[in-house]
């Protein structure tokens, strides 16, 4: 009996030893979790390497539950003159791709959760942002020079259509840039209308069927915005309209050539394209082929606005040889102006590792609000607002 009680007592005692290493490893876990966790190394030297060329890696991408952006009928001013281009050649058959599962254990507690009866108005869209691994280090404030029409006197003789329609501006030196754009502008004249007295250089995208596309493009680039096309393009959501002439997957070539000119031909003066909708869309090779191929022909610049992870954009893109950005985060899919202004402070902390970032809005009462408090601050936060145009020359090199 001696001998068994020996044992119990023995095994007891690796219990409660066993025990009490687990709970000193955890309460080290808790106290040292920033040190051991933090994604942000000590900051690099001015010459470091940017992190894209520093890793061959990836950056990791964090997504948040998408949210439903659709427009009210009442809202929405189409113009009703358009009307929908008849396709030439019959219409190919493809099977669509099941969307894509989201990931279930990504901790989003920083996020905003969306209502569960959203007021948005366009896709669903996946909150993408891209978490680069090198900080930039800060520098010393300088006074960010003004927005100027004139023209660099060296780029002036062979600069492409894109550059020559570009805000023209030299971004503060040693300043991470930050780029807004607003899309889905024109189909609500009132909200675009306020959008477009906020301080810019913004980069405004305006849908191609919308009303009155010239005055209010002209109104945007007098008050020193720059101009994107917003051209609709198909979504994994049959359920969702892109508009008319919008470019999707089951158009011949010479349909999706016609749809393609047609929206770049609404109205004038802008740099390039950036997608509405399109989680479809931007994955397939014929639909973006045809397209950069256009862009290269027109001197053009392209930016994904990432409704799909899986777009193909860029690498098309980059092979046909038209300059292109990438959207990093999406700014309003709750609309409220607190929940735009911690997507804000997201961009802001992208921006500071990656020396630049660029976010996607729309013209909803809560990030323009939201806008109106946060621009004021962003020179003496120690950020450069600039257009889209200067992401593109700074990943050309040409910043």
């Amino acid at each position: 009996m001696a001998v068994r009680k020996k044992k119990k007592k023995g095994k007891s005692s690796l219990f409660i030893l066993g025990a009490l290493i687990f709970s000193l490893l955890a309460y080290a876990g808790v106290l040292f979790q920033d040190q051991l966790f933090d994604p942000d190394p000590t900051p690099a030297s001015t010459s470091a390497k940017p992190w894209y060329k520093e890793h061959v890696k990836k950056p990791e991408l964090i997504r948040a539950p998408d949210a439903p952006l659709l427009l009210a009928a009442t809202e929405a001013e189409i113009d009703d003159t358009i009307t929908e281009l008849t396709p030439k050649q019959p219409l190919k058959t493809k099977q669509t791709p099941a969307p894509q599962p989201r990931l279930a254990n990504v901790d989003i507690s920083s996020k905003p959760t969306p209502p569960a009866q959203a007021v948005f108005y366009e896709e669903a869209l996946p909150n993408d942002v891209y978490a680069p691994v090198i900080a930039i280090a800060e520098q010393p404030s300088k006074p960010a020079n003004n927005v100027t029409t004139q023209q660099p006197a060296a780029l002036s003789s062979f600069e492409p259509r894109w550059m020559k329609y570009a805000v023209k501006m030299t971004p503060a030196i040693n300043k991470p840039m930050i780029a807004l754009v607003i899309d889905d502008l024109g189909l609500d004249r009132k909200r675009t209308a306020q959008t477009l007295a906020l301080k810019g250089p913004l980069t405004m995208a305006f849908i191609p069927y919308a009303k009155n596309l010239n005055k209010q493009t002209t109104a945007a680039k007098a008050n020193g915005h720059e101009l994107l096309v917003h051209l609709p393009m198909e979504p994994l959501n049959k359920k969702i309209d892109a508009g008319p002439n919008h470019l999707h997957t089951h158009l011949a070539h010479e349909d999706l050539l016609d749809r393609i000119h047609w929206n770049l031909e609404r109205f004038e003066g802008y740099v390039g394209v950036n997608n509405h909708m399109g989680s479809l869309a931007t994955t397939d090779p014929e639909v973006m082929s045809a397209l950069m191929t256009e862009l290269r022909k027109r001197e053009m610049l392209f930016l994904d606005s990432r409704t799909n992870p899986k777009s193909i954009a860029t690498d098309l893109a980059g092979k046909e040889g038209v300059p292109f950005a990438v959207r990093n985060v999406f700014l309003d899919n709750v609309n409220e102006k607190g929940a735009v202004l911690k997507q804000l402070s997201l961009l802001e902390k992208v921006a500071r590792r990656s020396g630049f970032a660029v976010g996607i809005g729309h013209p909803r009462d809560g990030t323009i609000a939201a806008l109106k408090e946060w621009l004021p601050s962003i020179e003496r936060n120690g950020f450069s607002l600039v257009p889209i145009s200067q992401i593109v020359l700074h990943n050309q090199g040409l910043s």
